[in-house]
């Protein structure tokens, strides 16, 4: 079999690695299929035009695509562009969309939704294809007959193979992302927060004789470390991007990796890491020992500063005071502590944004990564959106994600909301420092209307490198010219001969 796998990666600002496509064309290709992948990027890759598209997809015995439900309508339509031109061939959709919005496969323009874990279900569809055999009722595989038999979690992933980074330009990602290579040695979770899709796979992948201690799956050390050390060789990689987000909750599987990757990986090659890690993971003997073994940074979801807001709407159960305690002995020890907030939750108000700003105060994060809300379909965030009819009309249309929320706020504004999250920093310091400076500049902008705001991004990334040239204390700034992170400045400037 020639597969095509196609993923429309065009709804962010960079280009991105493919773990679904990777590890699938991986596995496909152990079991003697050619594979191929159009990588679509309108700045680093293949163009999103309809001709380019199907021009390219030509020859092939099955096209598979991936998407979120923030790119599946591009998904949906270059399924189209495929029907049409080349009507044979079987079109089947797999990713987070396919697996928690299984009834859109009846209005779309594929044959088969993958449903839930695909590694061997696509290899079972392929050998089917490949066979002449009839494929209709592989588990996992939703078609417009109606079957969906379900198989649950692939459970030993140290059967699968290596990732497959030759199907992909490794090299041109590696450049565009500044030699950051992305990469994952687990599966599943057994928390709960109500804005993750996770809760919506387990009700797929568990099954009545199933426990949920077995759903949480890991690569063993050895293997994890080997595949590292062979990229490690074969790219020019400056940091490994460890995806997952619960290594650290065992601490044994974390001292063997951090034993290797000293080892193997940083005293020999001096590149480094950088994790996910939930704040109370996060002790003194684990973060000592994620910082002698080469790890740049750690990353903490505590997405606002309203305590119960967090714990109780969001379900992300975990304190200030753990928190805190993370990111300073994050700091204590050398490790960068990165903080992904949310703006724009259910309920949102000047109070809980003055939590979140006094939350930044006091943890002090070297780095905040801000978005909106966007809840996903069927998540249990969107069940609360929709009772309190908090969505804007239009909603699943998904357009303008970036720059705006979609949610409606009975407290605040369009143009509030957006000077929340677009001017974050400028608050910070404003609040911490009583920077008049930064006072002066918010007053600036949210005198404009909200789609001169929206027009004004660049304006706004100007006039913050200014006022951080000027400022002579900690504070925070946007991260290399991009509006979605803020950096701490705590190189305090010498003001003495100033």
């Amino acid at each position: 079999m020639k597969v095509l796998f196609i993923y429309p990666d065009i709804i962010t600002r960079m280009i991105n690695f493919c773990p679904a496509v990777q590890l699938l064309s991986a596995v496909l290709k152990r079991e003697g299929h050619g594979t191929s992948l159009l990588h679509i990027n309108n700045d680093y890759g293949i163009k999103y035009d309809k001709n380019t598209i199907v021009g390219l997809s030509e020859g092939f015995d099955l096209f598979a695509l991936t998407a979120t439900s923030f790119n599946y309508k591009y998904a949906n339509e270059i399924a189209g562009w495929l029907r049409d031109a080349y009507p044979s061939v079987l079109r089947v959709l797999g990713g987070s969309h396919a697996t928690i919005r299984p009834e859109d496969l009846n209005n779309s323009n594929f044959d088969v939704f993958c449903i839930g874990e695909g590694d061997e279900t696509m290899a079972e569809l392929c050998g089917a294809l490949r066979e002449g055999r009839d494929w209709r009722n592989i588990p996992n595989l939703g078609t417009r007959f109606g079957t969906n038999i379900k198989r649950g979690f692939f459970r030993d992933l140290n059967r699968l193979p290596f990732w497959d980074f030759d199907i992909i330009d490794t090299p041109k990602i590696l450049e565009k992302r500044n030699g950051f290579l992305s990469i994952s040695f687990s599966r599943g979770c057994p928390y709960e927060c109500t804005f993750c899709v996770n809760h919506l796979y387990k009700k797929i992948e568990i099954g009545d004789n199933d426990k949920m201690s077995d759903y949480l799956r890991r690569r063993v050390p050895g293997l994890a470390i080997e595949e590292l050390s062979q990229l490690a060789r074969k790219f020019k990689v400056k940091v490994f991007n460890i995806d997952d987000d619960l290594l650290t909750m065992n601490k044994k599987w974390m001292r063997e990796f951090a034993d290797g990757f000293r080892k193997e990986i940083y005293e020999p090659l001096g590149i480094m890491y950088i994790i996910n890690a939930r704040a109370d993971t996060l002790t003194d003997d684990i973060v000592k020992m994620l910082s002698e073994s080469g790890c740049k940074e750690a990353r903490i979801g505590f997405e606002t500063g309203n305590e119960e807001v967090r714990n109780e709407l969001l379900l992300k159960k975990t304190s200030d005071d753990a928190l805190a305690k993370a990111f300073k002995t994050l700091d204590n020890y050398g490790v960068q502590g990165v903080a992904f907030a949310m703006m724009g939750i259910p309920g949102e108000s000047w109070d809980t944004f003055f939590d979140t700003i006094n939350a930044v105060v006091r943890f002090q994060p070297k780095l905040i990564r801000m978005t909106f809300l966007f809840p996903y379909k069927y998540t249990r965030i969107y069940d609360v959106c929709v009772e309190q009819g908090l969505l804007k009309e239009g909603y699943d249309a998904e357009d303008n994600r970036d720059l705006r929320s979609p949610l409606k706020f009975e407290q605040l504004t369009d143009k509030e909301i957006f000077c929340f999250r677009f001017l974050f920093p400028w608050y910070v310091n404003a609040w911490w420092m009583d920077d008049s400076n930064y006072s002066n500049a918010i007053h600036e902008f949210t005198e404009l209307s909200l789609s001169e705001l929206e027009d004004s991004i660049p304006k706004i990334i100007a006039k913050d490198t200014e006022l951080s040239n000027n400022c002579f204390y900690p504070h925070y700034r946007y991260f290399k010219h991009n509006i979605d992170y803020f950096a701490l400045d705590d190189n305090i400037k010498n003001t003495i001969q100033n």
